[in-house]
């Protein structure tokens, strides 16, 4: 996936891209949304777990998702594309995909398949992702300027145990309750964000 981010597009895909018929400034000439189903079906494609008997079969308007002022057309814009996925068997399932784009480049992509929410990976290939835990506990401390070993040392645990925790491995509910008082949250709304 991580090749596919920073990727250059197209003229016609970045004007697919940024034409919103919700908002008449954008909204020059009708666009061929036809070009981002073979999009769509690469970056899914990129994704080396994805099942390739299921291909885009269709892809409609794209929609800005954060649009507050509509006399200036943003960038970087992140849209939601909405669309279909389906495979031989006549089996179709809606696709909904959000993709933010900087300039000419393609730079983060989402994708709902049915109930299925296909995310951005934070680990190179091959190497497993970490629990979405370790990732909020580590940009929570970031954020609240502790160090590893600062917050084993107010914990009372191992630094060891700290750094299980910070490289996604879900901790104790003991482990939770200690680090997430050390952020100023209570274990519930820490677990609640990290699941």
């Amino acid at each position: 996936m991580d090749a596919m981010l920073d990727r250059p597009l197209t003229e016609a895909e970045i004007e697919a891209l940024r034409h919103w018929p919700r908002y008449a400034h954008t909204s020059r000439t009708e666009v061929d949304t036809g070009v981002l189903v073979p999009l769509l079906g690469e970056l899914l494609d990129g994704l080396p777990w994805w099942d390739r008997s299921w291909r885009v079969t269709s892809a409609g308007h794209a929609d800005p998702v954060d649009m507050t002022r509509i006399d200036v057309v943003p960038d970087p814009v992140e849209v939601a594309v909405p669309g279909t996925v389906g495979r031989a068997g006549g089996e179709e399932l809606p696709l909904s995909a959000r993709i933010r784009i900087h300039g000419d480049r393609l730079v983060r992509f989402e994708a709902k398949v049915g109930d299925l929410v296909i995310g951005p990976g934070r680990e190179p290939a091959g190497k497993p992702e970490r629990h979405r835990f370790g990732v909020v506990l580590t940009a929570l401390m970031k954020s609240h300027g502790i160090s590893r070993p600062e917050m084993a040392r107010r914990c009372g645990l191992a630094q060891s145990t700290i750094a299980a925790a910070m490289g996604g491995r879900r901790p104790h509910e003991r482990v939770i309750t200690l680090v997430a008082a050390q952020v100023g949250m209570t274990a519930e709304d820490l677990t609640a964000l990290a699941d």
